[in-house]
């Protein structure tokens, strides 16, 4: 028969380990963000597994296989759509003519200037600074007219400094390939990860589960399955607003005649993934091309249609915040702007990019731990009942309507209205 640890020994034993796997952690601090992509990548196609496994009653096996080999078949075919699409719409906001945004920005400037300075203003004094002050800034304007860029190569200069560049190529193309070969080395990590946890999902949710003590079990499940609820319907979530989203912004800026509405589309889409600063991203591009290039059918000048590009992502974000996300989202990731802003800049410093992308989720499952661990501490039940949902407000005018209703001479009487009046000789008989 053993003897139990003291509680010294059990907490000195429980910090060690703690420390060892925070160590751990921190020498596979590298391969660490892969081993996130895996899991992620595994979380969204888990419905799809589930659904062949319910539906068709497939093996597990089967079902991941199906799911995987079908996911690796439509990547080439996504990338093949959308690659060019992407391509060329950063190509379309690259090649417009920047210098004439500033000309005309000149233009409306000098306008409004001189405007200003034909405006009578009963002040003399007030009128005499104001014309000098319009001078001034005009004199200046006028000694420089125009706005000159750096030019571009020629395409003979870039010709000419071709086989330079072609030397240094060659000369890295031995890093270049090994490069490519960790690349791939780590694509295929990540792909294989993400398989290996799809099929064995169900071996580490019930390992850790056997280290929960009895206790604690149900309220732990419960947990997971909150979190596991919030992280699926980020996600499930995030691609619906891209594609919501995108194509909303491509209908609305091409019934305003901007030209490469759907380009400008993909980018609102793909933007999508950084919550809250993604869609205001998305309006520059839009308003640039707006007022260099103007509307293709409507007559309306270039700011006025700047101004109705701003009106419409406006528009969009509105319809998002109050009509889409609480449908797609629900309140699974229901987080305050500034709380989701705030996340995904720290995100970015962090972590780059996929901080950025998982900041919302990472405090939606940092909420939930709090919330449990606050109403445990404070001996609260973690996970209260659902109150129903309160019955709506009667209309105000609800007694008039049913006055209105009773008073109608061509109504047709209720049974209700009738089984009275049938009834009443019987009570006199008796």
């Amino acid at each position: 028969m053993t003897s139990d640890w003291s509680k010294p020994t059990r907490y000195i034993v429980g910090v060690g380990l703690a420390l060892l796997g925070i160590f751990i952690l921190y020498l596979a601090r590298s391969v660490v963000p892969l081993l996130i992509i895996a899991a992620l990548i595994a979380v969204l196609l888990r419905p799809l597994i589930l659904w062949l496994q319910r539906g068709p009653h497939l093996s597990r096996g089967l079902a991941v296989a199906l799911v995987y080999l079908a996911g690796l078949m439509l990547i080439p075919l996504l990338l093949a759509l959308l690659i060019p699409a992407i391509v060329n719409a950063v190509t379309f906001v690259a090649t417009l003519n920047y210098p004439s945004i500033l000309d005309s920005v000149l233009q409306w400037f000098r306008a409004t200037l001189i405007a200003l300075k034909e405006m009578p203003i009963p002040v003399v004094r007030l009128n005499q600074f104001v014309d000098q002050t319009v001078d001034t800034i005009l004199a200046g304007m006028n000694q420089e007219s125009a706005v000159t860029l750096p030019a571009l190569p020629s395409v003979t200069t870039i010709l000419q400094s071709l086989g330079t560049a072609l030397t240094t190529t060659f000369r890295t193309a031995a890093g270049v390939v090994g490069s490519l070969f960790s690349q791939i080395t780590l694509l295929l990590f990540i792909v294989l990860s993400s398989i290996y946890i799809s099929l064995s999902a169900h071996t580490y949710h019930d390992g850790f589960m056997r280290a929960v003590p009895q206790r604690f079990k149900t309220e732990i499940t419960i947990l997971i399955a909150r979190i596991e609820r919030l992280w699926g319907a980020f996600f499930r979530g995030q691609l619906t607003l891209m594609l919501v989203i995108g194509v909303f912004s491509w209908l609305g800026l091409t019934i305003l005649g901007v030209p490469g509405a759907i380009y400008l589309g993909i980018v609102a889409g793909l933007l999508e993934l950084i919550p809250n600063l993604g869609p205001i991203i998305a309006t520059i591009p839009a308003v640039i091309v707006a007022l260099l290039e103007g509307s293709v059918y409507l007559p309306v000048g270039h700011w006025m249609l700047a101004l109705l590009v701003v009106l419409l992502y406006v528009l969009v974000q509105q319809l998002e915040n109050n009509l889409i996300v609480p449908r797609v989202l629900g309140e699974a990731v229901e987080l305050p702007p500034l709380v989701v802003m705030t996340g995904v800049l720290v995100g970015v410093t962090v972590a780059g990019l996929l901080g950025a992308l998982l900041a919302t989720p990472v405090i939606a499952t940092g909420r939930e731990l709090v919330r449990y661990a606050y109403r445990k501490i404070l001996g609260e039940e973690p996970f209260p009942p659902v109150e129903p949902a309160p019955k709506p407000p009667s209309h105000p005018f609800e007694g008039l309507r049913r006055w209105v209703k009773k008073a109608n001479p061509f109504r047709k009487p209720s049974p209700r209205e009738i089984l009275p009046e049938a009834e009443a000789p019987l009570e006199q008989h008796n």
